[in-house]
């Protein structure tokens, strides 16, 4: 079975995390109070990360399907492996439209959508193709090169800022902020339960509390420091933006030398989504190679990342479209997905790990017994 390290793991786990937030943020809509938004949704997440960890830990070895059919049969079992396959495909349809609808906007304006996001998908499905191990290794290349260009351009941005945008603090009130911080418990924390897919492939069962910790953490950190600096350059109107991380890093200027440095977050969100989208194919994949009783996952990636595109491309009609879902829509889609199913699993998971510790009737007449026995032997 192909392993990867807890390292691998979590730079995974970073750059899936930061997915399409780095540029399009988390759909919260409190202005200048964003920023405290997305510690909310990180608060939120606590609980659930340890929930999603202790069912990998419960079954160390198993991916999703496996975990599935092991706790409610095959029917059930099947059922679930389905929702999940399709959550996975939606996922990686709608990071591949976000980005694709980035690049058209930004950069290739007369390049039809389709062949932005078909020429993206190569790249994933080969990396899916290839499996996890590739990522993880391609993860632990990606994730530096991705911090250090987002801190170089945080550090260059300075000049641009206006710390005073940040005031006043908790002016939409408390209940409004709270739940403005659940569209970024969904998007991105929640997401992670698709990790559920992938963590079997760790050489300790008990490192997906690590991997899951470690990875909402440092992500964490990062989205809420952007978001305070798309606050500090761009003010209360920073989400009026379809994509505030770039228009703030265009307005970025050091003399007459350095300036329109926004093709920098270009390709930090490119490794970003890059690495979203091939987890989602390869987890997609997994599953659908469960649900028919295929040996090898590999013989429908094309097929499926072929689908995934076309998905992606009649998703939304137009960008306005996309931040509608984002905003209003997502968080009540993704519930079903994030939660309550992932809640029956472990509480599922819990009760069949407890039982299967209790000594059955039988072994506790025989020990019951021996001990009788040699109690009347002494005696």
């Amino acid at each position: 079975m192909v392993k990867i390290t807890n390292k691998e793991a979590i730079c995974i786990a970073v750059l899936f995390l930061l997915g399409s937030n780095i540029v399009i943020g988390s759909g919260m809509d409190v202005q200048n109070d964003n920023w405290i938004a997305g510690i909310f949704g990180f608060a939120y997440f606590v609980p659930f990360a340890f929930m999603y960890a202790r069912i990998q830990a419960l079954h160390g070895g198993k991916d999703l399907p496996e975990i599935a059919n092991h706790l409610f049969g095959r029917v059930f079992g099947f059922i679930i492996t389905a929702v999940y396959t399709w959550y996975s495909l939606h996922v990686g349809a709608l990071v591949l439209r976000n980005f694709g609808e980035f690049v058209k906007i930004t950069t290739l304006t007369e390049t039809p959508l389709l062949v932005i996001m078909l020429s993206f998908s190569v790249i994933i499905i080969a990396a899916a193709r290839l499996g996890i191990e590739v990522m993880g290794r391609l993860s632990t290349y990606a994730l530096p090169l991705v911090v250090l260009i987002l801190v170089f351009m945080e550090a260059m941005s300075v000049s641009q800022m206006n710390f005073d945008f940040v005031k006043p603090v908790f002016v939409h009130g408390f209940q409004k902020i709270a739940r403005a911080g659940f569209s970024a418990f969904t998007f991105p924390f929640g997401e992670s339960v698709i990790f559920l897919g992938i963590l079997y492939s760790l050489k300790k069962r008990e490192s997906a509390y690590r991997i899951y910790m470690t990875g909402m953490v440092i992500s964490g950190i990062i989205l809420v420091t952007l978001t305070l600096m798309n606050i500090f350059i761009l003010g209360p109107v920073e989400g009026d933006f379809y994509f505030p991380s770039h228009s703030s890093f265009s307005r970025i200027r050091l003399g007459d030398f350095l300036q329109r440095m926004e093709g920098t977050i270009s390709v930090s969100y490119a490794i970003t989504c890059f690495i979203k989208a091939s987890v989602c194919l390869f987890v997609a994949c997994k599953g659908i190679a469960s649900v028919f009783g295929l040996s090898d996952y590999r013989f429908i990636t094309i097929q499926t990342g072929l689908i995934m595109t076309y998905l992606a491309f009649i998703l939304y009609k137009n960008t306005v479209e996309m931040e509608n879902w984002v905003i209003n829509v997502y968080k009540y889609y993704a519930i079903p997905f994030q939660i309550v199913i992932p809640l029956l699993i472990w509480i599922r998971a819990e009760f069949k790990n407890r039982k299967g510790k209790r000594p059955k009737k039988s072994e506790e007449l025989e020990i019951n017994g021996g001990e009788q026995e040699e109690a009347g032997n002494e005696f």
